[in-house]
């Protein structure tokens, strides 16, 4: 298959999963936080702040390298099985004995067992890490979107059943551990690696050197990722970390969709071209563009409708949270962009880069948070607002080292920014004359319709090139 090809399929395939799971998941999710409160949600975020981290941890870096060396066989397999065992027993042992510790510094005893019930995910993922390097490589891109796609749901389905028979936060934890599980069950079918491990790390400097660099980004990314949960858990307490972390949720989710989508594709398909520059540089402008055509309607339409999108779905009770969602969703296009920028850059051969990146994000949004925090959820939201766009001119001036102008990645997003200011004008517009003379569902769908047609028209007319890209691909 050509390159072309190959991303199209992977595409298909991989989008088609993601978005017909997230028709079911997402739901599901809002009916789970209507029977959920707060506090159970502000309980599983401070836990999952430190499985997440040593998650980060798990494969050693091993997964990236792997898929990204042009040649392996099964002694290498081999020698990476034996790293991951040794590396996830020892965080399994690490971690169990650190739950009393992570309890005392939230304040929360009941942080202990959910800890030690979650810390399972290890044990899976010494089992699943090479089996998926196995299908990232072979581009088997349809097998993994349909074990991505019934983990989804069906963990999702799991998740209602247990909260509607009143298991609380329990339920949140088993369907986590329902959708880890059955990941690894389906990787294993679909690419058993059933060989003894080698625990001889002789030959491996290369692979060590790459997935050292790329755990260190990864790092780097959690603590920038989970910096405002930590800070809003610590200084505000559990109610206003549920709030938050729930409007985060909401905001983040279409970027972890999307986002998850192109760098499963990404990745292995431009690892597989790092040597032609040109096309590379190609494909990240045109992704750029497609991206930001999505990112900014779906993302600055939530904002748009945030304050009915919580009281219709979720409820009075949630009402804290509409501020920081119509605030963060606002920024969210960036992320979405910016999460792309890795994957060319590690294809390329220089994770260095992302962890340079990230270091930076790091420090910069810690400090704005521990300000913002000042001012309560709010003010940690406002801080991303204000912040966050230096990240990211700081994230696109460093793809220089491909070849790529600063001018030109961002007149790639200029078009479809330009067309999301005028469509969320619109929608408000829409609700200012609205106001008190309709129900509030029949408001929602008034704003929705008006937010499409607006954004179609503004993107017929300002951003052509982005319009025909999107066409093609489904053509």
């Amino acid at each position: 298959m050509t390159m072309r090809k190959q991303v199209l399929s992977g595409l298909k395939w991989t989008a088609g999963a993601k978005f017909g799971g997230q028709i079911v998941t997402w739901g599901i999710t809002l009916m789970v936080m209507r029977l959920l409160s707060p506090e159970d949600y502000g309980l599983l975020a401070m836990a999952t702040v430190f499985i997440a981290f040593m998650l980060m941890l798990a494969e050693a870096g091993l997964t990236p390298a792997l898929i990204q060396k042009k040649e392996i066989d099964e002694a290498s397999l081999r020698q990476a099985f034996g790293i991951i065992i040794v590396i996830n027993l020892s965080l399994l042992v690490v971690l169990n004995l650190l739950t009393s510790y992570i309890a005392s510094f939230f304040g929360d005893e009941r942080l202990i067992p959910i800890l030690q019930v979650l810390s399972l995910q290890f044990l899976l993922t010494m089992v699943g890490t090479i089996p998926d390097v196995l299908l990232h490589r072979e581009l088997k891109f349809k097998k993994l979107s349909l074990i991505y796609l019934t983990a989804a749901v069906s963990s999702s389905v799991l998740t209602l059943i247990l909260a509607l028979s009143g298991y609380g936060i329990w339920s949140l934890v088993f369907g986590t551990i329902f959708a880890s599980s059955w990941r690894v069950v389906a990787v294993n079918l679909f690419a058993p690696f059933f060989k003894l491990p080698n625990f001889s790390l002789l030959g491996m400097r290369n692979f060590i050197t790459f997935g050292g660099t790329v755990t260190i980004s990864r790092l780097l990314w959690f603590f920038f990722n989970q910096a405002d949960i930590i800070i809003v858990g610590k200084l505000l307490g559990q109610e206003m970390l549920g709030f938050y972390s729930v409007a985060m949720h909401l905001a983040s989710l279409p970027v972890q969709r999307v986002s998850a989508i192109v760098k499963q594709v990404a990745f292995p398909v431009f690892s597989r071209y790092q040597h032609d520059r040109e096309q590379l540089c190609h494909s990240v402008i045109k992704a750029v563009r497609i991206l930001s055509l999505v990112a900014f309607p779906v993302l600055w339409g939530i904002s748009s409708i945030a304050h009915e999108i919580i009281l219709i779905f979720l409820g009075q009770k949630w009402q804290s949270a509409i501020l920081p969602l119509q605030l963060l969703t606002l920024v969210m296009p960036l992320r979405m962009v910016d999460n792309f920028f890795s994957s060319a850059t590690d294809a390329f051969g220089r994770p260095d880069i992302n962890m340079k990146n990230l270091l930076f994000a790091s420090c910069v949004m810690s400090i704005a948070f521990l300000v913002g925090s000042q001012w309560g959820i709010i003010g940690v939201a406002i801080s991303w607002i204000a912040v966050y766009p230096v990240v990211f001119l700081n994230y696109c001036h460093s793809l220089r080292v491909m070849g790529l102008r600063l001018r030109d990645l961002l007149m790639a997003i200029v078009p479809a920014l330009a067309a999301a200011v005028g469509m969320y004008a619109a929608v408000w517009s829409i609700r200012w004359l609205l106001v008190g003379d309709v129900s509030q569902l029949m408001q929602l769908m008034a704003m929705f319709v008006t937010g499409v047609l607006t954004y179609g028209g503004l993107t017929l007319f300002l951003n052509r090139q982005g319009y025909r890209e999107v066409l093609n691909i489904f053509r």
